[in-house]
């Protein structure tokens, strides 16, 4: 199943359930749920989906996940913050970590017996807003937290015990970088960090042994000619570690970066809309979905493995202002 978040409001607010069949992505049901469930995260065991609610009076939902990919509300819990943005699942399926948005906080919510949400076991504050991303390191020792209005990119340690967070270290970015998301080279060695406000991928070595982030170097994400307002979103890294993928809001295309013999953009290719903000791998790799939120569309591009090319896979469908892609 593909689950799809969105800022859609109205009737056709609500979770999307999606299936792919036959080459044919369709739009199953809409689950009813809070405003504006812009970021959607799937337990480790794949039997709840949680939500972020982009809403000044945050609030994050669980659901249990059917057999057959349905999703059954299993309850609402405030975000402890300002329009919430993000969240991830806790490898160990105790936690789920959210980042606030207009409030510039981390925090900690414990998952209890049949996925349910608990209160807010931790809180993090930041004095400056726009905390963007929250997830745990490929061994699931850290918590990695990118806040782009401080401009770092922070590692804590995660008391399993009592839900909360210690921080270990803390990179500055270089100034006007504006850090987004991050995703995990597989070998989970290297880091690479997307920067909103300069249209740049900035390559870090991580030491899985300590959580810390070293920057190395810094790539623009569209070429250099181009000199109109660009803003990334996501980024992902292929699964065999030798392309990077990310979306780019303005110039409205997905940029390929090879991570061989050091970090460079190979090319850009277009997003099959406007406002590329979330894309997701599903299955090998072969495939990459974009969720552009401006055309209200999700297009399927085919990955060429051998040098990272895209284009089409011939799958898209119509939903309203698609903002997370999640295949489960």
């Amino acid at each position: 199943m593909i689950y799809l978040g969105s800022y859609a409001d109205g009737d056709a607010r609500g979770i999307g359930v999606a299936a792919l069949r036959d080459g044919v992505l369709a739009l199953d049901s809409t689950v009813e749920c809070p405003a504006h469930p812009a970021f959607l995260a799937a337990a480790p065991d794949g039997r709840a989906l949680y939500a972020v609610h982009e809403l000044e009076d945050g609030l994050i939902s669980g659901f249990a996940i059917g057999e057959d990919g349905s999703l059954r509300p299993r309850g609402t819990q405030p975000s402890a913050g300002a329009e919430p943005c993000h969240l991830s699942v806790h490898p160990s399926g105790r936690y789920v970590l959210s980042a606030n948005w207009g409030s510039g906080s981390i925090v900690v919510h414990r998952i209890g017996r049949g996925g349910t949400l608990g209160p807010a076991t931790d809180v993090v504050e930041n004095r400056k807003p726009h905390a963007h991303m929250v997830m745990t390191d490929p061994a699931g020792r850290f918590v990695l937290a990118v806040h782009l209005g401080a401009g770092t990119v922070s590692t804590y340690d995660l008391d399993l015990e009592s839900g909360r967070l210690r921080l270990r270290s803390e990179l500055a970015l270089h100034h006007g970088a504006g850090p987004r998301h991050l995703a995990f080279h597989p070998r989970g060695t290297m880091v690479y960090v997307v920067n909103e406000l300069d249209s740049t991928v900035t390559a870090c070595g991580y030491d899985p042994a300590t959580g810390r982030v070293e920057p190395r170097e810094t790539v623009r994400t569209v070429p250099e000619d181009v000199a109109f307002e660009n803003f990334p979103s996501a980024v992902r890294v292929s699964p065999d570690g030798r392309f990077v993928y990310v979306g780019n809001r303005g110039h409205d295309s997905i940029g390929v970066l090879s991570t061989e013999a050091g970090l460079r953009l190979l090319a850009t290719y277009p997003c099959g809309g406007q406002v590329p903000r979330d894309l997701a791998f599903q299955g090998n790799g072969r495939l990459l979905w974009v969720a552009n939120q401006q055309t209200d569309t999700v297009v399927g591009m085919a990955v060429d493995p051998a040098d990272g090319s895209l284009g089409s896979a011939g799958c898209r469908m119509t939903t309203r202002k698609p903002t997370c892609v999640l295949p489960v």
